[in-house]
């Protein structure tokens, strides 16, 4: 089986958003960028300001507080309080912390609202399709099958402190919202450091910090599904967030086939039909989540959901390259649809 385009992550990195800084429009505040791979992709943050041991400092802070979420979130990390709740699946609850509690709360009430579509209990299936891994592969179907039955997040008990996992084999995955999360609070805490003009582009979980330093919007573009180094199309955002959610991210060919990491926790096979799903709205971890919910719950149901939200926009591309707005989505964007149909296949 060929696994040639899978991951491409881990050889080249590109974001799933890119972002435009023109001059700073002040000559004494400089940006300050800095990059680390934490929490499975490469973290940057931009800060901009006239005290360079200052901004620097809260960059700093800003990494260190990503990286003590990830260690507490992580399945990749044995000991994280995530880790101790898949272990303990089937036979006690796990006493967590704060944060790992606010998480978990946020993801199993997209969870219901989405009925299902983001569920964070998917960690069997994804284990068995093996995209954390460097051969993924098609699983056997009654192996998939059994592992699909461990899938529930109505078998997840929060209760004060403690997290219980109902059945044994039950197994985790905060994904698709931890990372949002993460970056959320590093922003809180260059707000903290008294930094007013900064992004953190978390590998497309992106959020900006007020303004740019000449007081107009942040420029952001879209990922080209099929063209990693093209930009698809561009928006502005301003103390806003975005996150996308694509089949491109991490996937693999087989027969013709794209299989893809993005589960529908109903079937525990790759959703199809969609390219990728852009979701705008105030926090990074709503839009992480409702970025995957999203492409779960497919062009019709996912928009409608989008728009029965509050401060909240999407942008999702078909399988046939077509581009679908949320109402508001055309408001916030200038794209350059003109030639994406026709480079496709290149």
């Amino acid at each position: 089986m060929p696994y040639s385009h899978y991951f491409r992550i881990s050889l080249i990195f590109f974001l799933c958003l890119f972002i435009f800084v023109p001059g700073c429009g002040k000559p004494e505040t400089v940006a300050h960028k800095r990059s680390q791979f934490l929490m499975g992709t490469l973290v940057e943050i931009s800060a901009y300001d006239k005290d360079e041991g200052k901004v620097q400092s809260a960059i700093q802070s800003a990494f260190d507080e990503i990286q003590r979420l990830e260690e507490l979130m992580s399945t990749h990390i044995p000991n994280s309080e995530v880790s101790k709740i898949n272990q303990s699946a089937g036979t006690h609850p796990v006493n967590v912390s704060a944060e790992v509690l606010e998480v978990m709360e946020r993801a199993l009430y997209w969870a219901k609202q989405t009925n299902g579509a983001l569920d964070i209990s998917i960690g069997p299936v994804q284990d068995l399709w093996g995209f954390e891994g460097d051969h993924p592969s098609l699983p056997d179907k009654n192996t998939l099958a059994q592992k699909l039955s461990k899938v529930g997040y109505d078998k997840i008990r929060l209760d004060h402190q403690t997290v219980l996992l109902q059945e044994k084999g039950m197994h985790l995955h905060l994904g698709a919202i931890a990372k949002g999360y993460a970056v959320d609070r590093a922003i809180n805490i260059l707000q903290e450091k008294n930094i007013h003009h900064a992004f953190i582009n978390a590998g497309g979980d992106l959020k900006t910090l007020g303004n740019r330093p000449d007081k107009t919007a942040w420029k952001i573009g879209l990922q080209h599904p099929r063209k990693p180094e093209s930009v698809l199309a561009s928006f502005s955002l301003s103390g806003k967030a975005v996150a996308t959610s694509g089949d491109y991210q991490k996937y693999f060919d087989h027969e013709g086939i794209r299989y893809h990491h993005i589960m529908d926790p109903k079937t525990g096979y790759p959703v199809t039909g969609i390219m990728s799903a852009t979701v705008v709205t105030d926090t990074v971890m709503d839009a992480d989540a409702l970025s995957t919910a999203v492409f779960v719950m497919g062009v019709e149901k996912g928009l409608a959901f989008i728009d029965s939200l509050e401060n909240t926009e999407g942008l999702i591309i078909d399988q046939d390259g077509a581009p679908h707005f949320s109402q508001g989505m055309r408001g916030l964007a200038g794209f350059f649809f003109e030639s994406f149909k026709e480079n496709l296949s290149h």
